[in-house]
C-alpha cells in the first residue's frame, strides 16, 4: 500500500495522482547509446569512453528507476501531498487553504512531450514538484480543491 493510502486522514480522499513523466529516461538512455557505439571500437581511447559513458548511463537509469518508484504527487481534498524515496523518505504535505501562489514552469520540451513543474508557494515557503506529468492537470486540481 502507498505512503499516501497509509496517511489519509479521515475524511480525506485522493482527488488526483501525478505521473512522473517517462521524460526522465531520456538521459540515461543517450548515455547508454553514446557509451555502446563508443565501446564497439575494439581497442584504445574511445572504448574506455565507452565504458564510462556505459556505467554513467547504468547509474543514472538505477538512479532514475528509483525516483520514478519511489515518488508519489497527490492532490487530496484537504493537502497537496509530495512524497519520495525509496529507502529513505521525504515527505511534504501542503495544507490546501494555505497555497499563496501557483506557477508551472515548463522548458520548451517539456511543452513538446507534456511535463514540466509546478511550484507552490506557502507562506513565504517555495516547493516544486518536478517532472510532472501534464502539470496544468495537476494545478487545475490544486485549484479545484482550494474553492
Amino acid at each position: 500500500m502507498s505512503y499516501i493510502q497509509n496517511n489519509l486522514q479521515a475524511g480525506e480522499e485522493v482527488r488526483y495522482k501525478a505521473d512522473i513523466h517517462w521524460y526522465i529516461f531520456v538521459y540515461p538512455a543517450v548515455l547508454l547509446l553514446l557509451g555502446a557505439f563508443f565501446s564497439s571500437a575494439q581497442a584504445g581511447f574511445l572504448y574506455y569512453i565507452g565504458l564510462i559513458l556505459l556505467l554513467a548511463g547504468l547509474l543514472q537509469l538505477v538512479k532514475r528507476i528509483l525516483l520514478k518508484i519511489g515518488t508519489e504527487y497527490v492532490v487530496t481534498n484537504k493537502r497537496v501531498v509530495l512524497k519520495s524515496g525509496v529507502l529513505s523518505r521525504d515527505a511534504l504535505e501542503l495544507v490546501l487553504n494555505k497555497c499563496e501562489g501557483l506557477r508551472i514552469s515548463q522548458p520548451v520540451l517539456g511543452r513538446i512531450f507534456g511535463f514540466g513543474s509546478i511550484v507552490v508557494t506557502t507562506g513565504g515557503a517555495t516547493n516544486t514538484f518536478r517532472f510532472i506529468a501534464d502539470p496544468t492537470k495537476f494545478r487545475n486540481e490544486i485549484n479545484a480543491q482550494i474553492q
